[in-house]
């Protein structure tokens, strides 16, 4: 124990958080790393399936995601970057039935959901005291594919959104700094011809929502 503590004291003295050795003078530039994972779920039992056991419909029953994201940013002056951020998220659900639920006329079936993100946007720290605040536009393409073919005519939804972010910058060393993240977005999905109005004509559909999150990010900064 007395060991452990001396190696968390060592590397707590040698991770010194400083800000003012962050790079956000003009002319340097930033790299954010965030939002990547991947994760395989696999599902080994659902109850409220009433009578049926669910070893004996399901051979398979997976679910995949993958999310890949990083962001960019030139300092126009001291402390202001406007910069482009990236992401791509895919999901992915595959069913697979026991022989015995085939020969009732079940199939096996799979569905995928794509999204690509792109989010120009403009950041500023204020001056060294390691806080910052952004503001992001972020646009998102979605796509969907099954093996069943449902969604071969579909109008996918689009996606717009205004993020604001406050963050604090833990400087590792002078080029990495940590962030943690508190932002609150406002976001509206628009889907061709999924509503209808009072007279029941097709109309778009339109869904506005507000949501409050926190996260953490780790950005390179590399001077001019």
């Amino acid at each position: 124990m007395k060991k452990l503590f001396t190696i968390l004291t060592i590397v707590a003295l040698t991770t010194t958080i400083s800000f003012s050795q962050v790079e956000v003078e003009q002319g340097s530039f930033l790299l954010e790393i965030g939002n990547n994972r991947f994760l395989a779920q696999s599902v080994n039992s659902i109850d409220g399936m009433g009578s049926q056991d669910f070893g004996d419909m399901y051979n398979k029953y997976n679910i995949n995601e993958f999310n890949l994201g990083f962001g960019a940013g030139y300092f126009v002056i001291d402390g202001l970057a406007i910069g482009l951020g990236l992401q791509y998220a895919s999901s992915s659900t595959v069913i697979e039935y026991t022989n015995d639920y085939k020969d009732l006329g079940y199939e096996d079936y799979d569905v995928s959901n794509n999204e690509l993100i792109i989010s120009p946007g403009v950041r500023y720290y204020f001056g060294e005291s390691g806080v910052w605040t952004s503001l992001d536009y972020v646009i998102a393409t979605i796509s969907m594919n099954d093996s069943d073919g449902s969604y071969d005519d579909a109008e996918f939804p689009k996606r717009s959104a205004m993020n604001l972010k406050v963050g604090y910058a833990i400087s590792l060393n002078d080029y990495v700094s940590l962030n943690p993240i508190i932002g609150y977005n406002l976001t509206t999905q628009t889907t061709k011809d999924a509503g209808y109005d009072q007279d029941f004509n097709d109309v778009d559909e339109v869904v506005k929502s507000g949501a409050l999150g926190i996260g953490v990010s780790l950005t390179v900064h590399l001077g001019y």
